[in-house]
């Protein structure tokens, strides 16, 4: 087995709540070990998201990714947001989208501020549900970043997604169970994030439970596979691609050409809003481009192109 050619470190972030620290790991590349290295390119990102972006940690295959970026030479800095995964905050297991996104800008002002990475080379890499709020944060000018990586990102909900079934009218039942629960002080009441076709849960397309088990760990315990029902009322109302035209630096969306939740109409349309967006696609579904060398691959031509690490200036657009 070859020796790794980086060095993983764990930190805690403290949060925008007070006493809620987000838990993450740091990959440094073997390079970095020397006082006179320059400060590094950092990727910040986060996976709580395997199931539609809603119900996994860091733990399920992020590191994959991670090691590979910091092998090339980058620094980069992996968390979970606040309720989910190792890191702190209660009651678990719920999403709130704003939550998550302020999760992401407290990263980016944690890595500016340590003198290991490069302020001015700060990159956000996220995958379905996390995929999507990338690209959202990706238009916020204040973040000045260089550049933004989304694999199969949550982009909107599809038209089909408002079909009303009896299994449906069931999930959304539970979500109102849920807020009554929790409006007077009890425990959130769960449902599985994945689940068959017809049965009650946040993520029931054909194949998702038959994918989401091709690509968990052989560790058990790593996946709870549960989220509060109210979650539920977070999905409607989020459209990362609604402020596409205002998007300020490159943009790589890697699409599942075949993908039943995350339709590819919407990278075509986020494509169309900015020039600063490149696509590329892979006639996959969802859950197998986890897998894709070819993903792999362009996430790294793109780093190259835009992040460079030979400290020149990344490429202007």
């Amino acid at each position: 087995m070859e020796d790794p050619q980086f060095v993983k470190s764990e930190v805690k972030i403290p949060s925008k709540t007070p006493g809620w620290d987000l838990d993450a790991w740091k990959f440094l590349p073997m390079t970095a070990s020397g006082s006179s290295s320059r400060p590094l390119p950092v990727i910040s990102a986060d996976i709580s998201d395997r199931a539609h972006g809603i119900s996994a940690n860091k733990r399920m295959g992020l590191s994959l990714f991670a090691e590979r970026f910091a092998s090339l030479g980058y620094a980069v800095v992996v968390f979970d947001y606040r309720r989910w995964g190792t890191s702190a905050g209660t009651p678990r297991h719920i999403v709130f989208v704003s939550e998550q996104l302020d999760d992401y800008r407290t990263v980016v002002k944690y890595v500016r501020q340590q003198a290991e990475f490069d302020p001015q080379k700060v990159v956000l890499w996220g995958t379905s549900f996390s995929g999507g709020h990338v690209t959202a944060l990706s238009s916020e000018k204040n973040l000045n970043l260089t550049a933004v990586i989304a694999q199969c990102p949550f982009l909107g909900l599809g038209s089909g997604s408002s079909r009303l079934t009896k299994a449906l009218l069931k999930t959304v039942l539970a979500g109102i169970h849920d807020i009554l629960r929790q409006t007077f002080g009890m425990t959130p009441r769960y449902m599985p994030a994945v689940a068959q076709p017809g049965q009650v849960g946040l993520l029931t397309a054909p194949g998702s439970v038959e994918g989401m088990n091709l690509i968990l760990p052989a560790e058990e315990g790593v996946y709870p596979n549960e989220v509060s029902a109210s979650s539920l009322f977070e999905l409607p109302f989020y459209n990362p691609r609604a402020s596409g035209a205002r998007i300020t630096c490159p943009v790589l969306l890697v699409a599942a050409e075949q993908d039943n939740l995350c339709p590819l109409g919407f990278f075509h349309e986020l494509k169309g809003l900015s020039p600063k967006v490149q696509l590329v696609s892979f006639p996959l579904g969802h859950f197998e481009l986890y897998n894709e060398k070819g993903s792999m691959e362009a996430m790294v031509s793109f780093l190259e192109e835009h992040v460079p690490l030979d400290g020149s200036a990344p490429k202007s657009d």
